[in-house]
């Protein structure tokens, strides 16, 4: 039986980088392998928020939406297929990014400024709209969730006053860093899945 390989035509996500730096053995067995794992009640609880801020105006108004919701960058870095889908995007001007997140762990002003995923947008925006980085209003809107008891997952009571708000920025050199990150994650993942056992 043929040895699986790292599929080279498949696009790169942020999810698929974040799970390999996280753990090369779970990012094999899932984009290798193609194992499917059931997603965790807080990625269910964050995808349902993210089906809601789309298609009912209604549901928390103060979460500015832009003009485009799930706005897909496909793009290629060199050889290396990349492909995202930010949360909500101004896909008239290019020059307004928001990612909404939820979740227990706390959004700081650090976690935004060293979020990878912004910095994947933003080079995928530069690729795809000639658009640097420094010109890009981009906000990272945390919306605090709790489990309760009966280990359901939640928005913490009186969610509208608790959403926070991260205001984040990122240079041409962060994005050109970010770059020659992807290429080293890139080698390693090729080497990992030719080297597993």
């Amino acid at each position: 039986m043929a040895k699986p390989t790292f599929d080279k035509t498949r696009p790169l996500s942020w999810s698929a980088i974040s799970s390999f730096l996280y753990d090369p053995e779970q990012w094999y067995r899932k984009y290798v392998l193609g194992e499917k794992e059931p997603p965790s009640k807080e990625m269910t609880f964050g995808s349902v928020v993210g089906k809601k801020l789309e298609n009912d105006k209604t549901f928390l108004p103060v979460v500015e939406r832009l003009s485009k919701m799930e706005h897909a960058f496909k793009v290629k870095f060199g050889d290396i297929p990349l492909v995202g889908y930010a949360d909500s995007f101004c896909d008239q001007t290019f020059r307004k990014l928001r990612e909404y997140k939820t979740g227990k762990k706390e959004w700081t002003q650090k976690r935004a400024d060293e979020h990878g995923q912004i910095d994947m947008y933003l080079l995928s925006n530069y690729i795809q709209h000639k658009i640097p980085p420094e010109e890009v209003d981009v906000e990272i809107v945390w919306m605090p969730t709790i489990e309760r008891g009966d280990f359901s997952i939640e928005f913490v009571d009186n969610i509208e006053k608790k959403i926070k708000v991260f205001k984040t920025k990122r240079t041409m050199r962060d994005v050109l860093n970010f770059g020659m990150k992807i290429n080293r994650i890139y080698k390693e993942m090729d080497e990992y899945a030719k080297n597993h056992q």
